[in-house]
């Protein structure tokens, strides 16, 4: 890794970019079940929390804010009534050469004042959150598909290039330790990190930036923040067999942060199998027999000692590359008179899963959006498939209050048995939008569609959902109806998603979108 430009305080992904027309009832889950369930009770408080270093009331220290990943926050002046008043407060302008993604795809993060963040060419920047000054920027200059981004713990901020991670000293952005995680062309590591207590986990994934690679398989790993050493690991690979033919098969891995509760429990949401859709001589990936464990599932750790305790496979030998990739939501409902905890998860299938977090017991299931084409073998033509391979529900979705939010995305992919992707699919014609779901029922509460891609996630500051989309633009919506209650138009895409601090949005617009001169740059966006 390099070791450059550490600098003064004075001075379409290819498979993975991020339903709103059709509500669609209310299901039971009928996913292949595990073993071994956690007998711990449920709780999930903010004074438990805090013993990992996660508690709710924190500034925004993680990728979706604190451990349960719910991206929603008190901590802010921002509510209904004043959002409409908010306006530039400063603009910190991108530079070098854009990926297929553009230049950032990455969650900020703000501690004591200082947003932190990573660029798509594994840079790491630390900005005055008041006045977006730089304060230090650590260049790396590696190329990576994204979602990546930057955690803190114990006065480091944790980041990754695509074939590792490395730890910088929050204050100075000098290096503190590294550690290569997968060797260059084998595959890559485009997940932020997650830090608990004096542990990161990451997690390498089986594909570079062109291909997936035969015989790779996405590990997680769990390192000591302090100096990188390896504490545990886990193949998402079952077995790693990589069912029967290593020498064509790969699969597995994470590409958004695991959630990890206060009973000790990690919830990591895990990738597709490949190759998909499949070969002239292994059609509908038959290659890879049987249900492909434990790719597109929702598996369950023991944060400690990454053991097992169980795990849900949403979609079974997955051949349109539907990951499980979201990542998953932690959240507590009145279930039978019982306060419970729920772990919630969802992906490119385009629907969403709600467990029971003490031992995986579904309790409901509930598609989005557009869905054609998208369930059971491929014919050998080609056939338009929804929600396609880039749609779904591509951003991390958000939970407050009994509610969950959850931004999804209707794009047409063009698949057959035995070929991949057969063309990029045309991105001005994507739509997708916003809905509301009660935690404990699983209804809809209400739908918001918007004109294109919701990539931006969705993050809750008190009674306000932010949203945003690839063309550009930021929506706030009221949350208990969805109304819309203020806009911004940016000068380029947006396939990344904000972190709010005080009363301040901490938005970065730098995608291609559909601007032939986009202008990459950081936002923040503030109440006066």
């Amino acid at each position: 890794m390099a070791d450059t430009d550490i600098r003064p305080v004075h001075k379409f992904r290819r498979r993975r970019l991020r339903t709103g027309l059709a509500l669609v009832a209310l299901a039971l889950v009928s996913g292949i079940a595990g073993t071994e369930p956690a007998a711990s009770a449920d709780r999930l408080s903010s004074e438990s929390l805090a013993a990992w270093g996660g508690r709710p009331s924190q500034p925004w220290l993680g990728h979706n804010y604190d451990l349960a990943n719910t991206r929603a926050t008190t901590r802010t002046a921002i509510n209904s009534r004043n959002v409409g008043n908010l306006k530039v407060k400063w603009r910190y302008p991108l530079s070098g050469t854009p990926t297929f993604a553009g230049l950032m795809a990455s969650n900020p993060i703000v501690v004591d004042g200082v947003t932190y963040f990573s660029d798509l060419n594994s840079n790491v920047y630390a900005l005055d959150s008041k006045t977006g000054r730089e304060l230090w920027k650590r260049t790396f200059n590696d190329p990576n598909v994204g979602p990546n981004g930057v955690a803190y713990g114990q006065g480091l901020i944790v980041a990754t290039t695509f074939t590792g991670v490395f730890a910088l000293d929050a204050r100075t952005g000098k290096t503190v330790w590294t550690r290569e995680l997968i060797e260059s062309g084998k595959g890559g590591v485009d997940v932020a990190p997650q830090v608990y207590g004096d542990t990161v986990v990451v997690s390498t994934a089986p594909s570079t930036w062109t291909e997936y690679v035969p015989g790779s398989m996405g590990i997680v790993y769990a390192l000591n923040v302090r100096t990188g050493a390896v504490r545990w690991e886990f193949n998402t690979v079952k077995d790693g067999d990589l069912w029967g033919h290593p020498e064509i098969n790969s699969g597995g891995g994470l590409w958004y942060p695991p959630a990890i509760d206060d009973e000790g429990r990690l919830f990591m949401a895990v990738g597709n199998p490949a190759p998909y859709p499949g070969t002239p001589e292994y059609p509908n990936g038959s290659s890879r027999p049987g249900p492909n464990l434990y790719t597109n599932s929702l598996v369950t750790l023991d944060a400690h000692t990454g053991k097992l305790l169980w795990y849900q496979q949403v979609l079974p030998h997955d051949i349109r590359d539907y990951d499980l990739q979201d990542s998953p939501v932690l959240t507590k409902v009145r279930l039978e008179g019982k306060l419970t905890s729920v772990v919630i998860a969802a992906g490119k299938m385009g629907s969403v899963h709600a467990y029971r977090a003490s031992d995986g017991k579904p309790l409901w299931s509930l598609p989005v959006g557009k869905h054609l084409n998208d369930t059971g073998p491929l014919p050998n033509e080609v056939i338009q498939v929804f929600p396609g391979t880039f749609g779904g529900v591509q951003t991390p979705m958000a939970v407050s209050d009994g509610t969950l939010f959850v931004p999804w995305v209707d794009l047409a992919t063009h698949l057959s048995a035995i070929e991949p992707l057969q063309a990029w699919p045309d991105l001005a014609s994507g739509k997708g939008g916003l809905l509301a779901v009660d935690v404990a029922t699983g209804r809809v509460k209400w739908t918001q569609p918007l004109p294109q891609m919701a990539f931006g996630a969705a993050t809750v500051t008190n009674d306000v959902v932010f949203t945003s989309t690839y063309d550009g633009t930021v929506y706030a919506f009221d949350v208990r109806n969805g109304k819309q209650l203020w806009t911004a138009k940016t000068g380029a895409g947006i396939n990344s998603f904000p972190a709010i601090d005080g009363n301040t949005v901490i938005v970065g617009a730098a995608a291609p979108g559909f601007m032939a001169n986009p202008v990459a740059e950081v936002i923040a966006y503030s109440l006066p």
